[in-house]
């Protein structure tokens, strides 16, 4: 796996490289930021809607359904005590064409992608001083 790395820009903002690709993070104005990217919370629910949008439609590409593309829309509630994500609510738009009883299979398809098996079973996280 490439190493991922964050450093400061300034004020709230960070800078994160991954694989050559540069994305700034940063905080709505509401939270002391400047509101120039996408917060750590808001780019954890696009990697959670990229990753079901992306399984999904290769399920619906290996399966024929192919009029149209998958499309996610999601929101998050947050929680205090501590800090953190209480609910992720998403949904799915698919293809034309997909039946009514594929529907527990595109479900399962859906929660079988990383991001989500990722919050289903937290992974360790070794937190490490240099």
């Amino acid at each position: 796996m490439d190493l991922i790395t964050v450093r400061r820009k300034g004020g709230r903002q960070y800078a994160v490289r991954v694989r050559g690709h540069d994305l700034t993070l940063d905080l709505p104005e509401r939270e002391g930021g400047r509101d120039a990217g996408p917060s750590p919370v808001e780019l954890l629910a696009g990697s959670l809607g990229t990753c079901i949008a992306l399984t999904v439609q290769g399920w619906c590409d290996r399966h024929g359904y192919t009029d149209g593309d998958v499309g996610v829309n999601l929101t998050l509630e947050l929680a205090d005590g501590p800090k953190r994500v209480a609910r992720f609510v998403v949904d799915l738009e698919l293809p034309a064409g997909v039946p009514e009883s594929k529907m527990k299979a595109v479900r399962l398809v859906a929660e079988r992608c990383p991001v989500h098996e990722t919050l289903r079973i937290p992974p360790s996280v070794d937190l490490d001083f240099t």
